[in-house]
């Protein structure tokens, strides 16, 4: 289990707690494990199997194959992360086993321990210390961003993490801070130095007018 990015940054205690409390369920080839647009309301932890990861960009664009997953790896934490619905469908292809934790357990003993939570005011002090803005929008809503910042959309943020300094503490902002607080765990999973600014561009924008 410690070679998946969430269970790879806890103690062998902290990983046993967890399997205790997870529900394992077997699944066929062919079952859903998570759909695109539903709610949010499990972790999964692939043990056994493989299954692939499906998208569409909107109800109108054909379904694609957007990646392939094979045991162990972890399954639905973005959307527990954000608060937000499913961004994708993750269909098994063999059969396999499934171990699963509750949105409210996953937030406990997962996301909380994990995420660091900044304020706007503590987020310029970060910065005039040297940490660095990073803007995790799509290109096209970064009209408005801020002084200094790196852009990295979410959606190529995987692929472009080698981009970043591991000496150097991220501040992840999108507009109302769900998607930051995504990339922030993400970067963290990778061994990062990050955090999250609460309540995105929006809360930053009325704490500099208030």
């Amino acid at each position: 289990m410690r070679t998946t990015e969430v269970f790879a940054m806890f103690s062998e205690e902290m990983i046993t707690k967890l399997l205790d409390i997870m529900e394992p369920l077997n699944v066929r080839a062919g079952d859903a494990v998570v759909r695109q647009d539903d709610e949010g309301d499990y972790y999964y932890l692939l043990v056994r199997g493989s299954a692939r990861v499906l998208q569409r960009s909107s109800s109108a664009s054909p379904v694609r194959v957007v990646a392939e997953i094979n045991a162990p790896a972890s399954i639905g934490e973005d959307a527990l992360i954000s608060n937000a619905k499913r961004n994708a469908t993750v269909i098994m292809n063999t059969v396999g086993l499934l171990l699963r934790l509750g949105k409210e357990d996953f937030n406990t003993h997962i996301r909380n321990p994990i995420l660091r939570w900044v304020s706007p005011s503590e987020a310029l002090k970060l910065v005039n210390e040297g940490a660095k803005w990073l803007d995790v929008r799509e290109k096209e809503k970064t009209i408005e961003t801020l002084q200094g910042s790196i852009n990295i959309p979410f959606s190529e943020l995987r692929g472009r993490i080698s981009e970043l300094d591991r000496e150097t503490f991220y501040l992840c902002y999108c507009d109302n801070g769900r998607l930051g607080a995504t990339a922030a765990f993400l970067l963290c999973q990778r061994g990062l130095k990050a955090g999250v600014l609460r309540g995105g561009l929006i809360a930053f924008n009325r704490s500099r007018t208030a």
